[in-house]
């Protein structure tokens, strides 16, 4: 068989390809050089570092320190709903944004404490002590958020050196905008502090049970309240004053665009106090891994889809897997340091991004800011209230939310959001997520087992002449489209005798049934039924029927004489699917009682071409006396000789498949 595709030349793809041993034995002879180039891909800093300049430092101080004001007050807040001393989430900023700098594909990105994720972290911890097992917790929540680091870490790093950052591309987008519902529920969770109201669970309830205890502590409201309003109402007059004032006057658009991003900061304890191994103990971990597949999961997917958003915007490319390294190796280190899991935060990346950063080096800058506020700055720091606190964290995430009208458009096109923000606000953040892509996967699915099969018609259009800049009529030429759509009023049938069929799916094993059925299916409705059934009912086989059409009708349809299928949308078919194409043939023989044409048009692998010529496709109609409803189909495939000829099968165009079929 390899001899004669290599000696036709009626095929498409006449040469052979590299051989799978020979792959192999080139894998296995530059496997040295492939491993110190994987080596050297770590650390993308090495591309750059070389051609750092003083332009560069100056615009990565300014975007630094801008963060690292930002940062303090932010990591600070979200520690705080976690339900751990804040000093936790500063010792979180202070790795990430020390590390992520050897490891980045992207400048504009900062690592540290989120809303998303605090809000997960405060919702794990409780359920890490009831997996726990024992009545008296032994730990600290601190403890559990420092395993939880280590282990997010460890896994993290071993997604990313093996490099299968491609494996969230199977979350679809609209999945992401649940943490819209997240930062919704945040700001949501902090309103009983802004009004001083105690007793309202706001880690583990759902975010309607908490506006329904919320509404039913009003009558506690505490002076906190004033203090909150006012620093929220101080906050949005600051951000929207200076935009206002930046659109106004362009002279000064850089002074009101640092006075928009102007914080309080709490008093933190001083310098690094947590440094020790993360616990370990059997008992503990175990609780931690029954629930470290939702920390690791939307860690990674936040910090993913925020890279690649900032990649498009400022016009560099984004590594899934390399980013997913340094998210790994900032959670394993900052275990250490007593740093609670740590990702990418969209509102100080965009702040990053709007103050001029030039490298991924400016987050050391920032780290710098934030181990001064640790070590030195301490006593100049004052002490702001809880309900302030709140205000920060209400204002740093409702900015955050995606417009409605984005959401609308998302909702227009995949209803599945709709499904996972109920199950979100009904019970909880991974239920929402797990239940939108669940619905999600099984759609997919459904999409691949029941594909389109597209019978085409042709479309005439007018060839342009270059040479008169002029349309000629007299050259048509003809575009394919579904014969079924409505849109394409002037579509003609294909020539006397030919069916064509264009696939939107790979033929694999979970459609091969279906697209065979469809294909058969339409053939017996729109051809002649040319085979004729035995007289005797002795001779008539149990499953035989009269066909899909009745005797008069069929004998207004015109017999088939070529089937044309058009391969541009498959990349891959599987043993299923030839054996779909076999029984195609067989079904569609004995329907025309002859024996077919098959044209193969826009084939994309040589593979497949191979393939079909063992399948017996693309070759000539062997010459047979009898007639096929005398013969069985082994009879047919065994011992003919099929004629030397030049006619071909496989096609660039399906112009060119239509002319051979009717040659």
């Amino acid at each position: 068989m390899s001899n004669d595709t290599n000696n036709n030349p009626n095929l498409l793809y006449t040469e052979k390809g590299p051989s799978l041993k020979s792959q192999f034995n080139d894998f296995f002879k530059q496997f040295p050089h492939h491993s110190l180039e994987y080596t050297k891909s770590i650390f993308p800093i090495r591309n750059w570092i070389g051609r750092y300049n003083l332009t560069w430092l100056y615009g990565d101080l300014i975007a630094g320190f801008t963060v690292g004001a930002v940062v303090i007050p932010q990591a600070m807040g979200f520690a705080n709903i976690v339900g751990i001393p804040v000093e936790y989430g500063l010792y979180s900023s202070f790795v990430g944004m020390t590390l992520y700098c050897l490891f980045a594909t992207s400048k504009d990105m900062t690592i540290g404490p989120t809303a998303v994720m605090s809000i997960i972290l405060a919702q794990t911890i409780p359920r890490v002590k009831a997996d726990y097992g024992d009545t008296d917790f032994p730990y600290l929540s601190t403890d559990i958020t420092t395993t939880i680091c280590f282990f997010s870490g460890i896994i993290s790093l071993a997604i990313g050196l093996f490099r299968l950052g491609w494996l969230f591309n199977f979350i679809p987008v609209y999945c992401q905008e649940i943490f819209n519902l997240i930062k919704l529920n945040l700001s949501i969770g902090q309103l009983p502090n802004l009004f001083g109201i105690t007793g309202v669970e706001t880690r583990l309830n759902p975010p309607y049970r908490i506006l329904i205890d919320f509404c039913a502590g009003l009558p506690r409201t505490k002076s906190d309240v004033a203090i909150g309003l006012i620093s929220l109402a101080f906050l949005y007059a600051v951000k929207y004053g200076c935009a206002y004032g930046e659109k106004r006057s362009t002279k000064y658009k850089k002074v009101f665009f640092f006075c928009g991003i102007l914080r309080v900061v709490k008093k933190v304890p001083r310098g690094l106090n947590h440094v020790k191994v993360p616990n370990f103990e059997p008992q503990l971990v175990n609780a931690v891994f029954k629930s470290i597949h939702i920390i690791v999961l939307i860690s990674l997917l936040e910090h993913i889809s925020i890279a690649k958003s900032f990649g498009r915007i400022n016009d560099y490319k984004v590594q899934p897997s390399q980013e997913i390294i340094a998210i790994g190796i900032t959670n394993v280190i900052g275990s250490f340091l007593g740093a609670i899991t740590a990702t990418g935060s969209f509102s100080r990346s965009a702040l990053k991004s709007r103050a001029g950063v030039r490298t991924p080096l400016s987050g050391v800058s920032s780290a710098t800011l934030v181990i001064l506020a640790l070590y030195v700055l301490t006593p100049a720091f004052f002490y702001i209230p809880q309900a302030a606190l709140s205000a920060v964290i209400i204002q740093a995430v409702m900015v955050l939310l995606s417009r409605p009208s984005y959401i609308r458009t998302l909702y227009y096109v995949e209803c599945n959001l709709g499904l996972g923000c109920l199950r979100y606000c009904y019970r909880s953040l991974h239920n929402g997520i797990f239940a939108s892509w669940g619905f999600s996967f099984i759609v997919l699915l459904a999409r691949m087992a029941r594909p389109r099969v597209d019978t085409l018609g042709r479309l005439a259009l007018a060839t342009f002449n270059r040479k008169s800049d002029k349309s000629d009529d007299s050259i048509p030429k003809y575009a394919f489209v579904p014969l079924e759509d409505p849109s394409f009023t002037t579509v003609e049938t294909p020539p006397e005798g030919i069916v064509i069929f264009r696939f939107t799916e790979s033929l694999t094993f979970p459609n091969s049934n279906y697209i065979d059925d469809s294909i058969v299916e339409y053939i017996e409705l729109h051809t002649r039924r040319l085979y004729k059934r035995a007289v005797k009912k002795d001779d008539q086989p149990w499953n035989e029927t009269d066909g899909l059409v009745d005797a008069a009708e069929n004998e207004k349809l015109l017999p088939l004489r070529a089937v044309i299928y058009d391969f541009s949308a498959i990349s891959y078919v599987d043993t299923s699917g030839f054996q779909a194409l076999i029984d195609v043939r067989k079904a569609v023989n004995k329907h025309a009682a002859r024996e077919v044409e098959y044209h193969f048009v826009n084939i994309l692998d040589e593979r497949v071409q191979n393939a079909l010529i063992r399948a017996d496709f693309g070759r000539q109609i062997p010459i047979i006396t009898e007639s096929i409803n005398e013969k069985t189909e082994n009879n047919i495939e065994e011992g003919i000789e099929f004629p030397k000829t030049n006619k071909r099968f496989f096609h660039l165009t399906i112009e060119e498949a239509i002319v051979e079929a009717q040659s």
